[in-house]
């Protein structure tokens, strides 16, 4: 017999092929393109539309063997064939010829003809490899003519009613089957806008549906909106008043199903085959051993024992025989539950897409191939996921001039796996140890031991603001348990990554403006502008989706990144860096081609000062809020008589001499001391702000002004005390003094 292994996928070893893996491998068989079922592998066997859909949803190099389904070949020396599964658009089952042995593996299928996938067809074979989700009896789906009656009644009398139907199914592979089902009842379909993408691929090979609308927040009464289930009580559904909500699933067979969806009713329309097909394909396939995989797999094994037939549950945590308890028990309700929650994993699960993406990323050398992937994914994104995922391709959590914090270290990232995941201290130890990274420690330590469910990126957002408004250890060690306890282990390591700020897939915030800018046909420069301007990535993506970014405009108390300055130790080295940068040859002692102004440079720490009759707030480079570290400046600047916004250096001060940065450092990092020890830190090293530029004063923005024109109205600025103007030289005046002091330029 062909020799079969399962290890996070089934594994061909005398074939050296992976089928359906979760992770990355060198030769895969990729059945469809669920999100649970694709990981960038270098070269894959995949149905022609499962290609396409891939493409969409995990963008990247890969050799792809494509084959037609029916069709016998060979790839690799392997003899094989595709056979259409039924299960969605483009689904394929792979069947092996090896010598006189052959082998069936179905992937996820479905028996039953649906509208918006292609009929499943098999063949007899000596191994069958299949997924039994729904492999107990008391999953038996009524007929579909029927359901999807009562789901075109449930549609018409919500409308009737005056509120909008929602109908909840995924985005690739359901939602379009219920768009299918809803042709010819005379109702106008809404999508989602991660529904309408898949549609249109759907649209390009030959598909065609009702006539439908993409989603309008100002058209929504009298339609019917087809949405992913991670929509629901998302911002998008919160906004309408008056709907009614109802799940499309198998699921819906169990009599608690809209509790546990949060619906108001739920109905029994699969894309899996139900228990009564499940054992029909055996028949008709007649194989002489089965292994089942998923869902109910050790339950549905011990059935087909009893039956006469040779068959064992694939993978290792359902290795265990489930006794089979009479419909309707207790015993058999709980299996149903845990067995749902473990088939529906990582199906259409927002922060798995998001995460497989960054592997994707880390996995591919090439600065413009990372810029691509990124804006491929940033592109499919609605406006409420570009706001919460683009900030995370930095490492962050939450926008740059977000004040918030998380506060959790490794000790309570570790607490909170080891409480999920029950794993003992010595081997919890050695799993850290191996990896000496967090977030690969939280994947292995996660692997095979939660049960996942799908996790939205408004859900991950959501923990993020628990995070920071749980106090102490032990509230965020048990909010990150729970959270761990239900996501599978590649959602798990990026939680991590985020938490720690280290994200090593490769990008930094210039590459991930660069992919916002490829994504919407963008400018470079305007979406640098934006977000230096706004200090919310997730923003200036939001602003670039809708063609917007024009709207970005310096604000006063909302600080902007700063210019960095460059220092260069003599004139010529000056002179070159500016010849370089216009692209000429031209002799350092020739003019350069714009006058060149230079600056003294100081050795304190960059910072913005915003103040208005009303308040003052003093802002570091990296835009946190420093104002506290610094009373006696924010007290001398309520001595402004404008309403203004100014750029600069703090420094050590006194007696008209400037003191080292060592000596300042005695006044950083201090946020929450009383009056009295600022005041004796003030009394210790006493400050200085030497100002720059002035970028906003009375109302208006200076930042596209000259620099003549800046200059000429910071000089008409009264100064308090504390505050001081840097000396700005022009070139040729630097060149004639010869000064031993570094510039900036």
């Amino acid at each position: 017999m062909i020799a079969v292994r399962y290890e996070r996928g089934v594994y061909l070893p005398r074939q050296e092929l992976w089928l359906d893996p979760w992770d990355a491998k060198r030769f895969a068989f990729v059945s469809h393109a669920h999100a649970d079922h694709i990981a960038p592998h270098k070269e894959i066997i995949v149905s022609e539309r499962t290609a396409r859909l891939m493409q969409s949803r995990l963008p990247g190099r890969r050799t792809e063997h494509i084959l037609p389904f029916g069709k016998r070949g060979m790839v690799h020396g392997l003899d094989l064939m595709l056979l259409p599964a039924g299960h969605i658009f483009g689904s394929a089952q792979f069947f092996l010829f090896a010598g006189n042995e052959t082998l069936l593996y179905t992937g996820d299928f479905k028996l039953r003809s649906g509208k918006s996938a292609e009929q499943a067809e098999w063949r007899k074979a000596d191994t069958l490899i299949m997924e039994t989700t729904f492999g107990v009896p008391r999953y038996r789906f009524p007929p579909t003519e029927e359901v999807v009656d009562q789901i075109v009644a449930f549609c018409r009398e919500t409308i009737e009613d005056n509120r909008v139907p929602v109908l909840l199914g995924y985005s690739l592979g359901k939602a379009q089957e219920i768009l299918c089902s809803l042709d010819g009842a005379g109702l106008t379909p809404m999508l989602h806008g991660s529904v309408y993408q898949m549609t249109r691929i759907y649209e390009l090979f030959g598909q065609s549906f009702c006539k439908y609308l993409r989603y309008n927040s100002n058209d929504v009464s009298g339609k019917v909106l087809i949405c992913p289930p991670s929509a629901n009580h998302s911002r998008m559904l919160e906004k309408i008043a008056r709907k009614r909500v109802a799940m499309i699933s198998g699921w819906a067979v169990d009599p608690g199903a809209v509790y546990r969806y949060q619906v108001d009713t739920a109905f029994a329309l699969s894309d899996h085959a139900d228990y009564t097909d499940l054992l029909r394909y055996v028949e008709l396939v007649q194989p002489r051993q089965v292994f089942t995989l998923h869902g109910f797999a050790a339950a549905f094994a011990a059935d087909l024992r009893r039956r006469g037939i040779e068959a064992w549950a694939l993978s290792e945590e359902n290795q265990m025989e489930f006794t089979l308890a009479e419909p309707g028990t207790a015993d058999a309700s709980h299996a149903a539950r845990k067995n749902a929650a473990d088939t529906s994993a990582t199906t259409e699960s927002e922060f798995f897409a998001f995460a497989n993406v960054g592997e994707v990323i880390a996995a591919t050398p090439a600065k413009l191939e990372k810029i691509q992937l990124l804006a491929n994914y940033l592109r499919g994104l609605t406006s409420e996921q570009l706001l919460i995922a683009t900030p995370y391709f930095t490492g962050k959590a939450f926008a740059q001039i977000d004040p918030r914090t998380l506060q959790v270290g490794w000790a309570v990232i570790f607490r909170a796996l080891q409480a999920a995941t029950k794993i003992d201290d010595a081997e919890f130890h050695r799993i850290a140890s191996t990896h000496g990274d967090a977030g690969k420690t939280a994947f292995e330590a996660l692997d095979g031991r939660t049960t996942s469910q799908p996790f939205s990126l408004a859900e991950s957002g959501k923990l993020f603001k628990d995070l920071h408004r749980a106090r102490g250890p032990i509230a965020k060690a048990e909010l990150l348990r729970n959270r761990f306890s239900m996501i599978s282990p590649r959602e798990g390591q990026y939680v991590v990554k985020i938490l720690t700020g280290d994200l090593r897939i490769g990008l930094r915030e210039g590459l991930v403006e660069e992919a916002i800018a490829k994504a919407f046909n963008a400018s470079p420069e305007q979406v640098r502008e934006a977000n230096m301007l706004l200090g919310d990535i997730g923003q200036t993506a939001l602003l670039a989706s809708r063609n917007e970014l024009a709207r970005a405009e310096l604000s006063i108390f909302r600080p902007i990144k700063c210019m960095l300055a460059t220092p260069e130790p003599t004139p010529e080295a000056v002179w070159k860096r500016f010849a370089e940068a216009a692209g000429t040859s031209r002799e350092l002692a020739s003019p350069p081609p714009a006058t060149v102004y230079l600056e003294d440079k100081f050795d304190g720490i960059r910072a913005q000062l915003h103040r208005n009759a009303q308040q003052v707030e003093i802002f570091s480079r990296d835009l946190r809020r420093i104002t506290g570290q610094f009373p006696e400046l924010a007290d001398q600047a309520r001595n402004f008589q404008e309403e203004l916004i100014i750029d600069g250096e703090i420094i050590a001060f006194a007696e008209g001499r400037e003191f080292t940065f060592f000596d300042l450092q005695k006044r950083l990092g201090r946020k929450s001391e009383g009056a009295d020890l600022f005041a004796r830190a003030a009394a210790d090293v006493p400050v200085a702000f030497v100002i720059f530029d002035l970028l906003w004063l009375n109302g208006r923005s200076l930042l596209k002004a000259p620099l003549r024109e800046r200059r000429r109205r910071l000089a008409n600025v009264r100064l308090p005390s504390h505050f001081q103007v840097a000396r700005v030289q022009r070139s040729g005046q630097f060149l004639s003094a010869r000064q031993p002091r570094d510039v900036l330029v």
